[in-house]
């Protein structure tokens, strides 16, 4: 069963428990507080008459209680005999005898007050001799009982069309704007039903077309934002995938085709020398990107795990000492000043930031060339700076530096091949720490990498 069918039925049944429950209050308020007033009320008027018509002459009885009776009451007159009736008939004439004999006898009935409670009928309506009012008469000298009620069929005929017609109209109307905002209000989440179905086989371009500003308005807007994320995520996933397969597959089939080379007979040994190493150097490649890759997915994560202080100096140290052998191949000439710094962060993740950037800075840089290392302090931020003077980047090369698996042309052709997620993997962790990553390149120049990270409040 669709949403708009339960709607509507959750409307109808709606419509009708309340009109129900209306009945049943309606129905217990004349019951309790209602009737009584009635009675008396009716009680009054018929004392009225009764006292107008014990003044007079006996030929003027009858046509004094037609009149009573084209004015809207139901008359019945008994002397505990005989019966004339007078206005609307009554639809049950029955009544106990001894109620008449006491009504003859001087005593009023309370019919109205004391008629029993019904469920579905209230005793306003009910047309029955038992619900009525009986005062003593004298007319002619003899005693006689007068029953009065009002003549709610002719009283309220017209009312009676009027109210039913203005009921049947009321449940029509709301019948059929319930079913208009039920339309208004399913439609908008059919569609997003819908894009939301296309969207679990990678169609991204539905049109959405929602301008509300209720809860639906909200949750098609927040759907719009949502469907966005996951497009560009699908997008980069595919990028991603596809990045990683080509960066796998270029050192696989390069392996293959000097194991290849190896196997042929008559290759001297300086070839098979050169092979092994092309073979070592595009193993350390894939060696590399796992490594990377790993690395990038613990950053993916979006928390800083095992957060602890982390004295920065001590770790450019050890970096810097570690990449020793790679500054001496290269014969570079390293300018390191490190001030004492602290920041709040994941030991390892930042450790490998400090890898990334000294490993691209020793890779890009020429022969002989230099690499500055500052580290500095401030009261709220760290600031680390790695500058080398190598072959640099362009303009645009340098704005698509951080993007994962782009390598500038000149780091292709004129450095070693690397992994091209070294920079997003250290912008990503930066990031995560609370900081910021900054790249300033001039192509023939050099690079300066600029790190700011908040600064420790305890040492």
């Amino acid at each position: 069963m669709s949403l708009y069918v339960k709607f509507i039925w959750f409307t109808f049944l709606t419509m009708l428990i309340s009109s129900a429950i209306s009945f049943f209050a309606m129905n217990t308020l004349y019951h309790q507080f209602l009737k009584e007033d009635n009675n008396d009320k009716n009680l009054a008027i018929a004392e009225s008459f009764a006292g107008h018509l014990n003044s007079l002459p006996p030929n003027q009885v009858e046509s004094t209680l037609e009149v009573l009776g084209d004015a809207g009451y139901q008359l019945y007159l008994t002397d505990g005999n005989d019966v004339s009736r007078f206005g609307g008939e009554f639809r049950d004439e029955t009544i106990a005898q001894q109620d008449v004999q006491h009504v003859l006898g001087g005593d009023t009935f309370n019919g109205i007050r004391d008629f029993p409670r019904q469920t579905f009928v209230t005793g306003f309506f009910a047309n029955e001799l038992t619900n009525s009012i009986g005062v003593p008469v004298t007319l002619g000298g003899e005693s006689y009982a007068l029953f009065l009620r009002p003549d709610i069929e002719l009283l309220f005929q017209e009312l009676h069309l009027l109210f039913g017609g203005l009921a049947v109209g009321i449940v029509l109307l709301s019948f059929l704007g319930m079913l208009l905002v039920a339309r208004l209000l399913i439609q908008p989440i059919t569609k997003l039903t819908e894009a939301t179905e296309k969207m679990a086989t990678e169609t991204f371009d539905v049109p959405l077309a929602i301008d509300r500003r209720d809860e639906i308005g909200r949750l098609a807007d927040q759907f719009l934002l949502m469907r966005s994320r996951i497009e560009q995520s699908t997008v980069k996933r595919k990028e991603f995938v596809h990045n990683v397969s080509h960066d796998i597959q270029s050192p696989l089939h390069t392996i293959q085709s000097y194991l290849g080379l190896l196997e042929k007979p008559g290759i001297s040994d300086s070839d098979k020398q050169h092979f092994a190493d092309i073979i070592r150097e595009e193993t350390a490649r894939l060696s590399l990107l796992t490594t990377q890759l790993l690395t990038l997915a613990s950053v993916d994560k979006e928390t800083p795990e095992a957060l602890e202080t982390v004295a920065l100096h001590e770790q450019l140290h050890a970096t810097l000492s570690h990449l020793r052998y790679a500054f001496d191949n290269k014969e570079l000439a390293l300018s390191a000043q490190l001030t004492p710094a602290y920041t709040p962060g994941n030991a390892v993740l930042l450790q490998t930031v400090w890898e990334n950037l000294l490993t691209n800075a020793v890779k890009y840089s020429e022969q002989g060339g230099s690499v500055d290392v500052t580290l500095t302090q401030s009261e709220n931020h760290i600031r680390v700076t790695v500058r080398d003077h190598g072959i640099g980047m362009t303009e645009d090369e340098t704005k698509h530096a951080f993007e994962r698996f782009y390598r500038a042309d000149q780091a292709r052709t004129r450095g070693p091949k690397g992994s091209g997620l070294g920079l997003s993997i250290a912008k990503e962790i930066i990031e995560l720490h609370g900081g910021r990553i900054d790249l300033d390149s001039t192509l023939g120049t050099g690079t300066t990498v600029t790190v700011i990270l908040p600064a420790s409040s305890s040492v």
